[in-house]
């Protein structure tokens, strides 16, 4: 398998296993947005708590340029870390949230 197609499996895999995770007691579903053309992928969470409308971004990752760019985490989890649980290389995992002066301080990769 090439670089870009395990990065593409790995994303995915890993987005499914953060879908499985929801509150009993809420009408809100996990959505998985998986653009494998342009490379962008997104955990959604969508529904109603009450009378409050839920439409927020879990988990975004786009590839580009051969790297995984995590570009929202609103989780307590270090899914950098999982990536690389997953045999990615750190240097090839940029943390697009974080601006740019700060990523050589992240100890992951900069673009």
């Amino acid at each position: 398998m090439d670089k870009l197609a395990r990065y593409r499996t790995s994303v995915q895999t890993l987005l499914e296993q953060h879908s499985q995770f929801r509150a009993k007691d809420e009408d809100v579903e996990n959505e998985l947005c998986f653009d494998t053309v342009r490379d962008h992928y997104q955990l959604m969470r969508v529904g109603w708590k009450g009378l409050t409308r839920v439409y927020h971004t879990v988990l975004h990752f786009d590839i580009k340029d051969g790297k995984i760019w995590l570009q929202q985490n609103t989780t307590d989890i270090d899914v950098g870390q999982e990536l690389q649980d997953m045999d990615i290389p750190k240097e090839d995992i940029i943390l697009g949230l974080h601006p740019t002066y700060k990523r050589p301080y992240t100890g992951y990769g900069v673009a």
